[in-house]
């Protein structure tokens, strides 16, 4: 049944769509053929005036299904069938005496327009056909109603269809768009979510994060591109098994997810600034940081974040944290580059006795492959002067 359902999901998602075409495609085609029919009959009889009308709403409805089978996903054809079948409403209520229990024919034009068109249209327009038809017969003398028509009778039938069919398509489209939702996030999770710890994956973070950097290129806060590596994690998964390591990744994440801001503060929506990468390595992008303070304060946070000790099925030695930290644009002014400065200040904070982090400079490289300790007491004020001259 699962497998079905995956299968199945994409095609039910667009149900909604679909259903509307073949609606649309179906009840455009009986109004083609009722029209020409009526037409036809009206010119024979030398009613020239309803005869040219209806042919020209089946000429009109026949160029909306040529439109509907040439654009299947985005079109206005039901609109198109509404105005025409409302058009039809109009003729029946004031020019169709000729016709007998003319009226009847509401029914299926007021059903027609509930079920092609989306159900907050649907309802709009069949309520105020009923609210017309309701008016113009009991309160007015516009319209030609046969003196044997039982219109209490037939008022209240109109109602019932239009509360029906409405009722109907309300709890459709509600059940459609849950489904659509479901499907939203599925694809979301498969395409976006690193499926062992629920955080963006690599290509979604690197997609997200091209667009962030351009966005604040130009802003007086500080952007920082940070590394994260769970010291001796490899010693984890030999000890305790890749079980046991998989909790603490997960563990770690719902820390992170938990401890950093992952919505953007003016629009609200969650983003994609923490990521694995891969095994036990982190990304994070942290933007709109105020002063080099606070972001010491951020990154000494995440170094603390094993603190208390990981508690699992089994003990395990207190977890530290190494991190490496790049700024945006002053290191590096492409995802690229920014990424690789970060990666290396990383491994500087592994040499440098690990459970820290440290910064990137020009002269990095040279400290990771000579093995030297990276004084951070030097960087931090390059770091704090180039935020003051920009």
């Amino acid at each position: 049944m699962t497998n079905f359902a995956g299968q199945h999901l994409e095609e039910m998602a667009d149900m909604r769509s679909a259903r509307k075409c073949k609606i649309v495609l179906l009840c455009s085609v009986i109004a083609v053929l009722i029209m020409i029919y009526y037409g036809t009959t009206h010119v024979i009889n030398q009613d020239y005036l309803f005869g040219t009308i209806n042919i020209f709403c089946a000429i009109v409805l026949a160029g909306n299904l040529f439109y509907l089978r040439v654009n299947p996903s985005v079109n206005i054809s039901d609109v198109v069938l509404s105005s025409v079948l409302l058009l039809q409403t109009f003729l029946l209520l004031f020019y169709g005496e000729h016709i007998a229990d003319r009226l009847l024919w509401l029914y299926p034009i007021c059903a027609a327009i509930i079920f092609a068109c989306e159900f907050r249209t649907g309802f709009i327009l069949s309520t105020s056909l009923f609210v017309l038809t309701a008016v113009i017969c009991l309160f007015t003398n516009m319209a030609t109603i046969p003196a044997h028509f039982a219109l209490d009778r037939f008022l209240v039938s109109l109602l019932a269809i239009c509360v029906l069919s409405n009722f109907s398509a309300y709890y459709y489209a509600k059940v459609v768009s849950y489904i659509q939702s479901l499907h939203k996030e599925g694809i979301e999770d498969l395409a976006y979510r690193d499926k062992l710890t629920g955080l963006a994956n690599r290509w979604s973070f690197e997609s997200w994060a091209l667009g962030k950097l351009e966005q604040v290129k130009d802003n007086d806060t500080l952007t920082a591109m940070v590394f994260l590596d769970i010291d001796n994690f490899k010693s984890i998964n030999d000890t305790y098994g890749h079980e046991i390591g998989d909790r603490v990744l997960q563990h770690f994440a719902n820390r992170l997810k938990n401890n950093i801001r992952t919505k953007d503060r003016k629009t609200q929506r969650n983003d994609y600034s923490i990521a694995r990468f891969a095994g036990d390595e982190f990304v994070l992008l942290l933007y709109g940081v105020n002063s080099v303070e606070d972001l010491n304060r951020i990154l000494g946070r995440i170094c603390h974040l094993f603190e208390d000790s990981y508690q699992s099925t089994q003990r395990i030695n207190k977890l530290t944290v190494s991190a490496g930290v790049a700024i945006y644009p002053d290191d590096a002014d492409s995802m690229l580059e920014l990424t690789r400065c970060a990666d290396k200040a990383m491994y500087s904070a592994k040499h440098s006795g690990k459970n820290q982090y440290r910064y990137y400079n020009p002269d990095l490289a040279k400290s990771v492959d000579g093995e030297d300790e990276l004084d951070l007491a030097k960087i931090t004020p390059l770091i704090k002067a180039k935020t003051n001259d920009s």
